[in-house]
């Protein structure tokens, strides 16, 4: 059984997208063997393109998956979620 989110839908604000990006924040979703969807970040992950490391002039650049623990349906359902959850890199990492 799904239990019922309550933390609150928040509109789109695309200064706290921006802000994931200009802090090298990639945040994206994955599906887990058991069909969920997950939101998971990377750190520097736009840096590396999405890998664990880089080497850019010499400086290894690493990135960390970090997935998340929610569970979502659907595509649709974590990207209502997406807004809540750049608020709250915000407030950790901000």
């Amino acid at each position: 059984m799904v239990k019922k989110r309550k933390d609150p839908i928040l509109p789109f604000d695309s200064e706290d997208f921006n802000w994931c990006v200009y802090n090298d924040f990639q945040v994206y979703s994955v599906k887990d063997p058991n069909g969920w969807y997950k939101i998971a970040v990377r750190r520097n992950g736009i840096t590396t393109n999405g890998l664990d490391s880089i080497v850019i002039d010499g400086v290894t650049i690493e990135s960390v998956e970090t997935v998340g623990k929610m569970n979502f349906k659907t595509l649709s359902e974590l990207s209502a979620y997406l807004p809540f959850f750049y608020k709250q890199l915000i407030k950790k990492y901000g």
